[in-house]
């Protein structure tokens, strides 16, 4: 059987399919054209957002790239960004009727939407849309929602400790002002005000010395001595608790305002390395791909058809 492929007979086959090969290579230029056109697919614009992670902290053995990939794959941020642009009515998914609408819509989300790591160490946003402003809000509000996701992620340790240093300052206000009122109604009911200044005021009175010593004297210096020997135990005691108790509460109390200060400070998770911006021209289709791919495959199975015939008709 003859080789119809070299160079002579190759060329008599395609002089005499010429008609054939023409035709084809029209149609399939004309119809690659016409269905690559917006009257069949809603051309998309693309926007773009490189971005390394920061002030995150690790967890177990990922990367912080790794742990960024992640955090853009959670359910939560895709569910609010189809929640906030409405993309069940954007992407023309009817809820009423079909049934897998939420499956639908994740699908065509992912279409549109991708994350991709590099080879430095970033973080490649993608998302096409049919609306060049929707790619670029789309994308905006994507990274505003993983600075939420991961402040929230950092700070929920944050927010136990929060909650056990608010309760302990609680506690400690209502033991201290448990205490500051027992001090009180020693100092009204016995005269205490500071025992060790009252001692030593009342040491070197020589009257009051005296007049504790004589019989029948009932005096209020008398009185007060009686008082200091009978509650001084109780005011020094009580004293040393409250000072205790000041100190513990202040401490927590400072703890409590450093980690709230902590927990309201508005971090930056994402460097932009390559910011967004509203596209100008469109990136899908490419129409001259799609021609090329289209009128290139049409010409190849043609020839494979003719090769076919040529030589089943040779062998006869």
């Amino acid at each position: 059987m003859e080789n119809i492929f070299d160079i002579k007979k190759l060329s008599d086959v395609l002089w005499k399919w010429k008609k054939l090969l023409i035709i084809v290579f029209s149609s399939s230029l004309v119809l690659s054209i016409l269905f690559s056109s917006s009257l069949f697919i809603k051309p998309k614009f693309k926007s773009t957002a490189i971005l390394y992670p920061v002030n995150t902290k690790p967890y177990g053995t990922e990367t912080p790239v790794e742990q960024m990939l992640q955090v853009l794959e959670a359910n939560d941020l895709r569910d609010s960004i189809i929640h906030n642009f409405n993309l069940l009515e954007h992407y023309d998914i009817d809820s009423s009727t079909n049934k897998h609408y939420y499956s639908d819509v994740i699908l065509e989300y992912a279409e549109n939407i991708s994350y991709t790591k590099t080879k430095f160490e970033s973080v490649e946003i993608t998302v096409l849309d049919t609306d060049p402003k929707i790619a670029y809000a789309m994308l905006n509000k994507l990274i505003k929602l993983y600075n939420k996701k991961v402040q929230n992620i950092n700070n929920a340790s944050l927010w136990e400790v929060a909650n056990t240093l608010h309760i302990r300052v609680g506690t400690k206000a209502k033991e201290l002002d448990s205490l500051e009122n027992k001090m009180k109604e020693i100092r009204v009911e016995y005269g205490i005000l500071d025992y060790e200044n009252q001692i030593r005021y009342l040491g070197e009175n020589k009257k009051v010395t005296t007049d504790l010593h004589t019989p029948g004297t009932d005096g209020a210096s008398t009185s007060l001595i009686k008082n200091l020997r009978e509650q001084g135990g109780t005011f020094i005691k009580l004293r040393n608790d409250i000072d205790q108790a000041r100190s513990v509460y202040n401490n927590a109390k400072f703890e409590f305002e450093t980690t709230m200060k902590e927990l309201n400070r508005e971090l930056n998770y994402t460097q932009l390395i390559v910011k967004p911006f509203v596209a100008d021209r469109k990136s899908y289709p490419v129409r001259w791909l799609i021609v090329l791919i289209t009128v290139m495959s049409s010409m190849l199975l043609t020839l494979t058809g003719i090769s076919f015939y040529e030589q089943s008709k040779a062998a006869k």
